[in-house]
């Protein structure tokens, strides 16, 4: 069973139904786009030129063997735009449960998991 990993992204808004698109290209099953605002200052956020409150946030699950390929899609899809992507464990984030029903696919409803 290949281990998941959970891309999270976020970029600027408007640049996320893109960036989205890409990384479902690259292999990533589904990807969740939520729009996000915040008003808090942060050094590191205005130096990657995300000082603007709106922002895209991006969730996609992908096989561990695909992350490279779809991190390479995001910055491809971005160009000069700035934006910062971290792939950490679903395994971290998800109980086991969930974690095997995100592996195997299908739905649990009606079902003991």
């Amino acid at each position: 069973m290949e281990r998941l990993k959970l891309i999270v992204a976020v970029a600027g808004h408007g640049l996320g139904e893109r960036m989205g698109a890409a990384l479902e290209s690259a292999g990533c099953a589904v990807c969740f786009h939520l729009s996000g605002q915040g008003t808090a200052k942060a050094a590191w956020l205005e130096m990657l030129g995300l000082s603007e409150t709106r922002r895209d946030v991006l969730l996609a699950p992908c096989p561990e063997s695909g992350v490279a390929r779809a991190l390479s899609a995001l910055q491809a899809e971005a160009g000069g735009s700035r934006y910062f992507a971290v792939a950490i464990p679903l395994s971290g984030v998800a109980g086991r449960d969930a974690y095997e029903q995100l592996i195997e696919g299908g739905n649990a409803h009606g079902q003991a998991v």
